[in-house]
């Protein structure tokens, strides 16, 4: 009997605690929807932009994780990220296909190039050269035509949303034409790569043909694409080759985080990190307003 009167006692405080606790928080309804909205508000703002913030990030890498064929990328030393490149000679292939470990090594060459319909509408794009034999790095998602047709005279491949700007209002079809740097594309295929970071459209070609559409200098290959023997690892080729030719040597996953922290220092990764920081204030600010409440609650 004492037992059970001692529950329904404690059973009596706890309900009146929770009373006045409600009342506490509820007394003052504008303060009480204010603070509501305010921790609502704050939690919307730090799930939607961390996202946000996430999915930004992901682009920074998403034309290296397209290149699945490679284990390595091989790069000038001073290139800090996939869309800052120093160009390398055409010889630093040679030179990484002599390493011990390398099953393969083809070039690879990205830039920015102008792109004009025959109407005059025009637009920069991504160009993405890829090699002439293999054609490793090109598309691997098509909607039209096929990767093969690469190899036929001035072949382009374009990304759809490249293909709705030059083209408006038009159904997706092959064989358009296209004027970079006073040079003939013919549109040969559509894909679908993952989005880039930079919202311009990604236009894929031949290596030879990539070159003439920037216009050809003394260096112009952007990366070296390295495949390793099945019985290397890819962590000691890439130091080999760095030992040996005096490149920097990273594999596909250690690129993608290389270049992640560069794109974090443009406005739109600190835009967002600001607002996430903010609304996490707002919201502890906010929540500390219930600590009368939460300490009589116990």
């Amino acid at each position: 009997m004492a037992r059970t009167l001692q529950s329904k006692i404690k059973a009596w405080r706890m309900d009146a605690m929770d009373f006045v606790a409600i009342r506490m928080l509820t007394g003052d309804r504008g303060k009480y929807l204010g603070l509501i909205f305010a921790i609502a508000l704050s939690s919307f703002l730090i799930a939607q932009q961390s996202s946000l913030f996430l999915g930004l990030m992901d682009r920074t890498r998403s034309q290296i994780r397209d290149v699945g064929e490679a284990d390595i990328w091989v790069m000038d030393r001073a290139t800090q990220y996939v869309d800052e490149i120093y160009p390398l000679r055409d010889d630093a292939l040679y030179m990484v296909r002599g390493v011990e470990g390398v099953r393969w090594a083809v070039p690879l060459f990205k830039g920015q190039a102008v792109a004009r319909a025959m109407d005059g509408r025009f637009r920069s794009v991504i160009l993405m050269g890829v090699d002439n034999a293999s054609l490793t790095g090109a598309p691997r998602k098509l909607i039209l035509g096929s990767i093969e047709s690469l190899r036929e005279p001035d072949a382009v491949i374009i990304d759809m949303a490249g293909y709705h700007f030059l083209f408006p209002g038009q159904e997706p079809r092959l064989g358009g034409l296209l004027e970079m740097n006073d040079h003939r594309a013919r549109i040969t295929g559509i894909c679908e790569p993952s989005p880039p970071f930079l919202s311009s459209p990604v236009v894929f070609t031949r290596y030879s043909q990539a070159v003439n559409y920037i216009g050809r200098q003394r260096t112009q290959m952007s990366f070296a694409l390295v495949k390793t023997q099945a019985s290397a690892a890819a962590a000691d080729v890439a130091r080999r080759i760095t030992t040996t030719t005096g490149l920097r040597a990273v594999s596909q996953g250690d690129f993608g985080w290389m270049t992640m922290p560069w794109q974090v220092m443009a406005g739109a990764g600190v835009l967002v990190l600001v607002i996430v920081s903010v609304a996490s204030l707002i919201s502890i600010r906010k929540v500390v307003k219930l600590e009368p409440a939460v300490v009589f609650r116990g």
